[in-house]
């Protein structure tokens, strides 16, 4: 080894620029000055250990030179290659399955070798490189166990995919495990920047599909379908959507997931005797608390049936209790609010869900007091501008002890984003139409998501691989380093697509949160292979407040006829268009939309009152015309806003029908003429319909739903 002077720890491109570093973490102020984006700093490691390969074929190659002009009088000879030093590497090799030897040199091709084969430096310096291409087979598993698989140690109460190794020992290559494992270990490979384009994505698909039809075939037999194999296979092929989702929608994953816990269902209380049933019975749980909120389900079998393990896991156990009781909570809400009518008993309802909601937020905070976290830095600054590309949010990071409590923390956080939609949605429906955001409520549960949201965003660099090195200094994980200690595993964006995904979502979150959880997002589907991070849901609580109280209904339904307050069935996004801008551009057309609505309608009012009492006065008159309201069973005339508007009536009508049409509203079916009572022209974005059911009248206005138009 050749000492080389003492190293520079400055940043490359101080470096490069040939200028003194001031060594400031996480950017040096040299490039901030500059308007230079720092690349940041060299490992230690890096620093004493340097590449010197390069080099040594260089002085290698001018030594032969000199050597060969020195010697031109003397025969040269050919070199039996067994003689010269080999250098054995593996190398990966994706389109080939089969062992393949390969050889090659290291600065000069083999002819030049022989020719010079009886110098003897040239031998020593110049050797033969033998390279071995293992099977795809088995790159994938190894790949997927470093990232995946975590093993409890002592001290540890679960780990992450550890029920693998025990069950896949025994098993047959065509079995249903088997061919699940080869399936995703491959799929999470295939996605990763440097295997993009290879076949394996499409040999994981072939898999999938063959343990598809294993799975289907043992769902049949009443002996397998309990089998711990069985379930491990569809969790599984749960975690392959997961990495493999392209579309906007959890229907395939939360599918799984739903097989996956009417099997736990099956098995009963016997599956917690083993380890391995333990470990497959948490999996379950955490999966289905995700599908459950995500999709406002109610947990089947309740909470105290799925606290079945708290023996087992005795420091999670009350915060899985409460995290489940938020489930339920949630579910009960909506299941209320989506098919009780607006009456004093469904209020009485919707009082008690938020009596429950503010029990279960305080519990969280006793809980939260008898725990531990580590602030360790607190960064005001982001490299180049982009806080997309930004490791760090600005602000405070967190330390934990490992990433289950991190998880753990991170999961009863988004349960309070949840507790707080919750009471918010209680509060929308109790005092509307007076607006929700101005009840005490409202500021209360704005302040805990807020608080949740920074504390989520404060561990994110913790579970990307941020750690203190031996000098107390915070330092970035590499995501392609192999060290376990410092390198970042997949298994983080894992745990944390579901949290920053509540964050994503919340009205509590400000625009440069929402920018920074985006790059966070395409760091966690780019780099890791998690696809599912690319799905952006809708905002809470806002549009679930509006789908309360004036209903929702997809586009293509436009025929139906449904009464207000039915579920909203939220469409899919295109693809060339921004979530987050598109959700942004709606809430303000539809909060615009609403007062403008208000006013008209309250105008209209006036001029009809105006127009009945007129009409009490020409009782006699048969006239249609500006200001006259016809009163017989025959025409009914009455007053636009845009115009004169007619309209087809049996007896006295009261009703106003507004219209969106090009930024203006019309009074009648037309706006400005006469019209059907049973069809309408639609124009502009939005348009009306009338509907009779049961003697009331409705108008469907496309994307918001049904309203009812008797005034």
């Amino acid at each position: 080894m050749v000492y080389c002077g003492k190293p520079s720890r400055g940043c490359q491109m101080c470096r490069t620029r040939r200028i003194k570093c001031d060594e400031t973490k996480p950017t040096c102020n040299q490039c901030q000055k500059s308007r230079r984006q720092c690349p940041g700093y060299k490992d230690d490691f890096d620093l004493v250990f340097r590449n010197e390969t390069k080099a040594t074929e260089r002085r290698a190659r001018r030594s032969l030179k000199n050597k060969r002009g020195s010697n031109n009088n003397t025969q040269i000879g050919p070199v039996n290659r067994s003689d010269a030093s080999r250098k054995f590497s593996i190398m990966s090799n994706s389109s080939s399955s089969d062992a393949e030897l390969m050889y090659s040199t290291t600065g000069m091709d083999l002819a030049k070798i022989e020719s010079d084969g009886n110098d003897a430096s040239s031998s020593d310096a110049l050797g033969l490189q033998v390279a071995f291409a293992s099977p795809i087979e088995q790159q994938a598993p190894c790949y997927f166990m470093s990232n995946f698989v975590i093993i409890p140690q002592s001290g540890q109460a679960r780990g992450s995919f550890d029920w693998v190794l025990p069950l896949i020992k025994t098993e047959a290559s065509d079995s249903a495990l088997s061919l699940s494992f080869q399936a995703v270990a491959m799929a999470s490979l295939a996605n990763r920047p440097n295997a993009r384009g290879s076949n394996l994505m499409h040999l994981a698909i072939e898999n999938y599909a063959k343990a598809l039809k294993v799975v289907n075939l043992a769902l049949q037999n009443s002996v397998q379908q309990k089998a711990d194999q069985t379930l491990a296979s569809i969790i599984l092929l749960g975690f392959f959507e997961t990495i493999t989702q392209e579309k906007a929608s959890i229907t395939a994953w939360g599918s799984h997931i739903d097989g996956a816990v009417q099997i736990v269902k099956m098995r009963g209380k016997k599956q917690l005797r083993t380890k391995v049933g333990v470990a497959l019975f948490q999996t379950v749980r955490g999966q289905m608390l995700v599908n459950c909120l995500s999709s406002s389900k109610t947990p089947m079998l309740g909470a105290d049936w799925w606290c079945a393990d708290a023996q087992k896991d005795e420091g999670a156990a009350f915060v899985n209790r409460l995290n489940l009781q938020v489930a339920e909570l949630r579910g009960d809400l909506n299941r209320i609010l989506m098919s009780h009518p607006r009456s004093p008993e469904t209020t009485e309802l919707v009082n008690e869900i938020m009596h429950r909601a503010l029990e279960l937020e305080q519990e969280y905070q006793r809980w939260e007091e008898t725990q531990t976290k580590q602030t360790v830095a607190w960064v005001d600054n982001i490299p180049g501008g982009d806080i997309t590309k930004a490791d760090v949010c600005p602000g405070r990071v967190d330390l934990y002890a490992d990433v289950f409590v991190c998880s753990s923390w991170n999961f009863s956080r988004v349960s309070r984003i949840f507790i707080a939609a919750i009471i918010i949605r209680c509060a929308a429906w109790t005092c509307y139409p007076v607006d929700y955001r101005t009840t005490p409520e409202y500021a209360q549960m704005s302040r805990l998501g807020q608080e949740m949201i920074s504390d989520i965003i404060a561990s994110v660099p913790f579970m990307f691989g941020w750690h203190l090195d031996a000098e107390g200094r915070l330092k970035p994980g590499d995501p392609m380093s192999g060290n376990d200690a410092t390198g970042v595993k997949a298994l983080g964006g894992v745990y944390t697509i579901w949290p920053l995904l509540s964050v994503s979502c919340s009205d509590f979150t400000t625009d440069s949160q929402r920018l920074w959880v985006k790059g966070r997002f395409k760091f966690i589907s780019e780099v890791m292979g998690l696809n599912q991070a690319k799905v952006l849901q809708l905002r809470l609580p806002s549009m679930i407040v509006r789908r309360d109280n004036m209903g929702y209904a997809p586009p293509n339904a436009t025929n139906s006829v449904r009464p207000p307050g039915n579920p909203a069935i939220m469409p899919t996004l295109p693809p060339s268009i921004s979530a987050l801008n598109f959700q942004q551009r709606e809430a303000m057309k539809r909060e615009m939309w609403e007062r403008e609505r208000k006013a008209a309608i309250e105008k209209a009012r006036e001029e009809q009152q105006q127009q009945q009492q007129q009409q009490k006065q020409e009782q006699e008159q048969q006239h249609l015309g500006r200001g006259v309201l016809e009163t017989s069973s025959g025409n009914v005339g009455g007053v636009g806003l845009n115009g004169i508007g007619a309209m087809n009536g049996n007896g006295l009508s009261s009703s106003v029908m507004l219209q969106y049409q090009q930024s203006k509203y019309g009074l009648g079916l037309n706006g400005n003429g006469a019209g059907s009572s049973n069809a309408m022209q639609k124009t502009g974005d939005l348009g009306w319909k009338i509907s009779n059911e049961q003697g009331k009248k409705y108008a469907w206005l496309e994307g918001l739903g049904w309203w009812e138009t008797t005034v």
